[in-house]
């Protein structure tokens, strides 16, 4: 019976330290779980603003730890009150937190007093100044001064940072009796003076700003600057315009179907501005006869006036009249320029297009041709007149060539000059003098070189022509060639000063080669150049040999 008790009771201490070290377990993990699992970050730091940055030692629950910032802090504006969220690595993990950035104190400045002209607006910093704070600072009136009353007064000024906290500070502001700003009429031509602004002689005033450099002849605002007992205070000048235009009234014609500008109908018109024009009611252009019509005047003021004129509506019947016609005696071969002295006017139109029907005159051909020149105006009024063209074969004597050549001659020929020199004076001023058009008439080498000597025209026959005329006056032995097959017909000369006999040509060339004096195998070679057979020719046909 007894040994039964003792088994119990050792049962009992067992159940019971079992219990115990169940519990001991229990509390260890709970302390071990606490431990892992409780916050290592703090949930938010806060700070005032304006402050440098926490340190990331405030951010953390233990202390010690390897952390950093994953956050840029750098750009946290730290001046701005609010709550910036904040990421940190604590031992390999990311945690987050927050940034709390308050401000608490409120801003400080220093008081100025300020003098102000009567009826000027004054800004509420112009009385403070050092303001000092971690935040922007706002600057107001706690109740806006009366600037219309002169002498002192205190006024309050209330400065708000960006976290609501004020400060109230008094100054004082004194309003001189002087005038902000005046107004004058634009283009007046008073004088504008310190007496303006202010009348009191006890007042020292000048102008800082330069008055005469103001354009005052348009509306506008100027800002000046004057200088009151030593102070330079800013003032305005207003320029308006408040006197309506002027102008005489003035009646205009127009043809039918053509607008006129109100403008045409004013004339002397006055005013400081510039002075626009508008119909009160647009006209009718396409009624024949006679308008009232109403022109009203705004100038840049918006000052409007208004006058009355007459519109005569006219109806255009009359052609143009061609002036300059005439019959015309020409030569075979010349040209003729048809509009050459032909005018057109118009009773409307400035520029009436003058059409000319040239296509029966046959210019290679005698015979008598009509050149019809017509015009139609704008209105469709038309006008035309013919004139007669006589086309006829140019005789030309050689007395008259002789004649022209002497007169050439006597300008490019000097005294002591040998024969190579004159031909190459001759060659010379035929090729300056004739432009190549590439027509000539062939059938008269006489009434050719006419030509050429007149009109200074022509192709390589003219120069031919030309230059044979002068190398014949100037006693210089000469010879006509003509190519041989090639495309086209070419003629020049072989020439003998003595030296025997050269090549010479005074038509240009499109290689710009030089074409004076050449002896045989130097034609042969610039033939070669050219092509075209340029210069072959029939040696059978003369009796002389060139110079090789």
């Amino acid at each position: 019976m007894i040994r039964r008790k003792k088994r119990r009771g050792q049962k009992r201490r067992g159940k019971k330290f079992l219990l115990f070290v169940s519990l001991l377990v229990l509390f260890y993990l709970g302390g071990f779980a606490y431990l892992q699992l409780r916050p290592k970050a703090a949930k938010v730091v806060t700070m005032e603003a304006g402050s440098p940055m926490a340190d990331i030692g405030e951010f953390l629950k233990d202390q010690g730890k390897d952390a950093r910032f994953i956050t840029d802090i750098n750009s946290l504006d730290l001046n701005r009150p609010g709550t910036y969220p904040i990421q940190i690595e604590i031992e390999g993990k990311v945690y987050n937190t927050s940034l709390r950035i308050v401000d608490t104190v409120p801003p400080k400045a220093v008081a100025v007093s300020y003098t102000a002209m009567k009826g000027e607006t004054v800004a509420a910093d112009s009385l403070v100044k050092d303001i000092t704070d971690a935040t922007e600072v706002s600057v107001s009136f706690k109740e806006a001064p009366d600037t219309s009353v002169i002498g002192d007064q205190e006024v309050t000024i209330l400065l708000e940072d960006a976290g609501g906290n004020q400060t109230e500070m008094n100054a004082m502001l004194t309003v001189l009796d002087i005038m902000n700003s005046i107004t004058i009429e634009a283009g007046s031509r008073q004088a504008i003076t310190t007496a303006d602004f202010i009348s009191d002689p006890s007042y020292t005033v000048s102008f800082v700003t330069d008055i005469s450099k103001l354009d005052i002849s348009k509306p506008g605002m100027h800002i000046i600057q004057l200088d009151v007992n030593g102070t330079v205070k800013n003032a305005g000048i207003k320029v308006v315009d408040t006197i309506p235009p002027k102008a005489e009234a003035v009646d205009a014609e127009t043809w039918l179907g053509e607008a006129v500008e109100p403008i045409s109908f004013l004339s002397n018109i006055e005013d400081a501005t510039e002075v626009r024009a508008f119909y009160v009611q647009e006209p009718d252009f396409t009624v024949l006869g006679e308008q009232r019509v109403t022109i009203q005047l705004k100038d840049e003021g918006n000052n409007t006036s208004e006058v009355e004129a007459l519109l005569i509506v006219k109806e255009d019947t009359e052609a143009p009249v061609i002036l300059g016609v005439r019959d015309k005696t020409v030569y075979i071969g010349d040209s003729l320029s048809y509009r050459k002295g032909i005018t057109v006017t118009d009773n409307k139109d400035k520029e009436v297009e003058l059409q000319i029907d040239s296509s029966s005159v046959n210019l290679k051909k005698e015979g008598t041709y009509s050149v019809t020149y017509t015009a139609v105006d704008s209105s469709g009024n038309k006008a035309a007149e013919t004139a007669k063209i006589t086309v006829k074969k140019l005789s030309i004597s050689e007395d008259t060539l002789n004649e022209l050549a002497d007169e050439v001659l006597g300008r490019i020929v000097k005294a002591g000059m040998t024969q190579k020199e004159i031909a190459e004076k001759i060659y010379t001023w035929t090729k300056g003098h004739i432009s190549y058009t590439g027509s000539s008439d062939k059938s008269d080498w006489m009434a050719e070189a006419y030509r050429g000597f007149k009109n200074g025209i022509g192709d390589c026959f003219t120069y031919f022509a030309v230059s044979q005329v002068l190398l014949n006056r100037a006693e210089i032995e000469n010879i006509g060639l003509t190519r041989e097959g090639g495309r086209t017909h070419h003629y020049w000369s072989l020439i003998n000063c003595g030296e025997g006999w050269y090549h010479f040509d005074a038509t240009p060339n499109k290689d710009h080669r030089d074409s004076f004096y050449l002896t045989e195998s130097e034609a042969v070679k610039l033939t070669e150049i050219r092509g075209n057979n340029y210069y072959v020719y029939d040696k059978t046909s003369i009796d002389v040999t060139p110079e090789e």
